[in-house]
């Protein structure tokens, strides 16, 4: 099913996003909550003037995006908004002149990977990011994304 036609995605300041918490769920649930707290970017998808989605987003140093979430509220799943999200993040991060995107996800989540793959994603790891970024600044990298055991870390160059 594709995404319904009255979508809107938008900023959500820090300090209107209460609301958006009931969209999240899952295992890392206390880690959302306080990225979604915490981080510099975050995008709603609204419909009819309410959240139904949301995308999570931090610029890093060197020209590195992280996507840290996109959650959809269960009623509006398979719809296409978590791929409007998704695009949306990467038109962001082209503007600011980011050349490369990382996302992480949970390891058996094929739908999740599923996703990212459709928009140019691929499994990397800790090894093949040291060879561009250095062991050091991969390290913070990994540290500023909460990768956690688990977690498949994915990867998209930025042309």
């Amino acid at each position: 099913m594709m995404a319904q036609d009255d979508i809107m995605i938008v900023d959500v300041p820090a300090k209107k996003r209460r609301g958006l918490e009931r969209i999240l769920e899952g295992w890392y649930l206390m880690h959302s909550k306080r990225t979604l707290r915490d981080v510099g970017l975050v995008r709603a998808a609204m419909s009819s003037g309410k959240p139904v989605g949301l995308v999570m987003l931090k610029t890093m140093e060197r020209n590195v995006g992280y996507v840290y979430y996109i959650a959809v509220a269960k009623a509006h799943r398979e719809k296409g908004i978590a791929k409007l999200l998704l695009e949306d993040a990467l038109r962001i991060f082209t503007a600011s002149s980011v050349e490369e995107v990382f996302a992480s996800v949970e390891e058996d989540n094929a739908p999740s990977e599923g996703l990212f793959a459709s928009e140019g994603f691929t499994r990397t790891s800790f090894g093949e990011v040291s060879k561009k970024h250095g062991k050091l600044h991969t390290l913070n990298m990994y540290n500023a994304m909460r990768v956690v055991p688990g977690e498949v870390l994915l990867r998209k160059e930025i042309t």
